[in-house]
């Protein structure tokens, strides 16, 4: 019984230790605009960008990795944490694990690409141009300039004071935008979104979802909505050119008063226009559930047109 216990004990203190998180500390000198992958499938990642022109990471691997890959050629760095497969060690990519916990710092310069599957990221400061990617995690990016591109299947996306062409991208999830500058390209399934944005050119699909938009100075804008809602206001934009499609969803536009531009509304299926701009009112179509409206404001410099089936068109003035 007692040889039992022993070997019990020896197996459990086996088990823990071959488990036991690894850790790791390295440190590289790598070119200021290095392209850099970084592929970790679950945790919690940390980037920074920094001017010492190194690569550097610390923290502790995922308790069931086999180690990590590290290699720096020719202006290229990879930094992979390896795990088994899964029909070696079963569900590793169970929720209930830890995973990572690693801080990485990068160069300023640095194109940066990271992959992940149950993983959050947090990334500030690249200015070469960025990727992240992951399934099952959030997303916070502050401060990356050029080429900004971040997904994620299931979670949140905070994007904060980007700058360049920005694109963002969940499944069921929310994103949250502000002080993006540059082109803004943001889609939405099962989720909201929420933007405040100068960025002169502006995107945004949503899916069983609403938008709330809040933009200063865009001159292009493109909205679309399938069983939600659009709120938009454009302060100081006098001459947009705007495109809003809705299928059984809302749109509202609230825009400046001295705005210029041709407008056309249409919306059927039984759709609604209501228009707090001017004076002119829809007209309903002769035959069919069909309602329309077309006028100018000031010299017609902009366009506006918006477009509805079973839903509703606002447009409103500051």
């Amino acid at each position: 019984m007692k040889q039992q216990l022993i070997l019990g004990l020896a197996l459990s203190v086996f088990s823990q230790s071959l488990w036991a998180a690894e850790s790791v500390n390295e440190n590289l000198q790598v070119a200021n605009n290095e392209k850099i992958y970084i592929e970790n499938m679950r945790g919690e990642v940390d980037i920074i960008a920094t001017n010492e022109g190194r690569f550097k990471v610390s923290g502790t691997l995922d308790e069931k990795a086999d180690g990590y890959d590290l290699s720096s050629k020719n202006g290229f760095t990879s930094f992979k944490v390896k795990m088994p497969s899964l029909r070696n060690y079963g569900n590793w990519d169970d929720q209930e694990k830890e995973g990572s916990r690693l801080k990485i710092e990068v160069p300023l310069g640095a194109e940066l690409e990271f992959q992940g599957v149950n993983a959050s990221v947090k990334v500030s400061g690249v200015q070469g141009s960025t990727k992240v990617t992951t399934v099952n995690g959030s997303v916070y990016a502050e401060k990356l300039q050029k080429f900004i591109q971040l997904e994620t299947v299931n979670g949140e996306i905070t994007s904060v004071n980007n700058n360049g062409r920005i694109n963002l991208n969940t499944v069921n999830g929310e994103i949250e935008d502000s002080g993006s500058q540059g082109r803004l390209s943001i889609d939405a399934v099962n989720g909201s979104i929420d933007t405040k944005s100068s960025a002169s050119e502006v995107s945004v699909s949503v899916v069983n979802g609403e938008a709330d938009l809040e933009l200063t100075n865009v001159q292009q804008l493109n909205l679309s909505s399938v069983n939600g809602s659009l709120e938009a206001e454009l302060k100081g934009s006098l001459t947009p050119r705007v495109e809003v499609s809705t299928v059984s969803g809302n749109a509202k536009l609230k825009l400046e008063k001295a705005v210029s531009a041709k407008f056309n509304l249409v919306a059927n299926a039984g759709g609604s226009i209501r228009n707090e701009l001017t004076s002119q009112t829809a007209e309903k179509a002769k035959y069919g559930p069909r309602r329309s409206l077309e006028f100018s404001t000031g010299k017609g410099e902009g366009s506006v047109e918006l477009n509805t089936v079973s839903g509703s068109l606002k447009l409103e003035t500051y």
